[in-house]
């Protein structure tokens, strides 16, 4: 089921040329970013209670597919829940499911939404998985491929970069389930001690690895 519907996004993607790369980066891709986001959401609705753990699959795989229209006045997740819904109802979803994954394509970026109490669970979750991807190791080698595309290029300058984002991006915790909490601070630990080993290999300290002093 998943695979199918999977498959039709990227497809919707791909006919709108969505897969050349997002913005500024070529290496960027929508439909792996989609894949990834699926893969976090089941990693922490696994044994997550009282929730509908299709409905947040279901809407991981659609929450990006509305930028594969274009430009009509309405948000990339506001058409997205257009294209869930009409795909959902042409393959016999139920009436109460098809409501609640749209509600959830429609709402997914609305990350304020994340600290209120009234928010569904699954909404939280959806959010939580977007969030975790391209943070962490994935961000570091986001960081290091875009300044490999940079005219001008030296170790410290990519070091800069990645006190910069990779650094900053993950200062502040966002989560809210315990579990996406978790996974949080190891990606932030990971990226600490990278940037701090690479800080000593720079020799920018005194050869200690002594951690981040910005």
């Amino acid at each position: 089921m998943y695979q199918r519907m999977f498959q039709y996004v990227k497809d919707l993607l791909l006919s709108y040329g969505d897969e050349a790369g997002i913005g500024d980066f070529p290496f960027r891709k929508r439909s792996e970013h989609i894949k990834r986001v699926f893969k976090w959401a089941e990693r922490i609705t696994y044994e997550e209670p009282d929730i509908d753990r299709d409905a947040v699959l279901t809407a991981a795989i659609f929450h990006d597919v509305g930028y594969s229209v274009p430009y009509n006045g309405l948000s990339h997740a506001e058409n997205g829940a257009v294209i869930c819904e009409k795909y959902l109802k042409e393959n016999n979803f139920d009436a109460k499911f098809i409501d609640l994954v749209v509600y959830l394509v429609k709402n997914h970026s609305r990350k304020e939404l994340m600290t209120d109490r009234d928010v569904p669970k699954e909404l939280i979750l959806l959010m939580e998985a977007d969030l975790l991807d391209e943070t962490g190791a994935l961000s570091i080698v986001w960081d290091c491929m875009s300044e490999g595309n940079e005219e001008i290029q030296s170790f410290e300058k990519t070091y800069n970069h990645l006190l910069d984002y990779s650094y900053q991006s993950m200062e502040l915790n966002p989560m809210i389930t315990p579990k996406a909490r978790a996974l949080w601070e190891k990606k932030k630990e990971l990226v600490e001690s990278f940037i701090s080993h690479l800080k000593c290999d720079l020799a920018l300290d005194d050869g200690e690895l002594t951690g981040i002093r910005l």
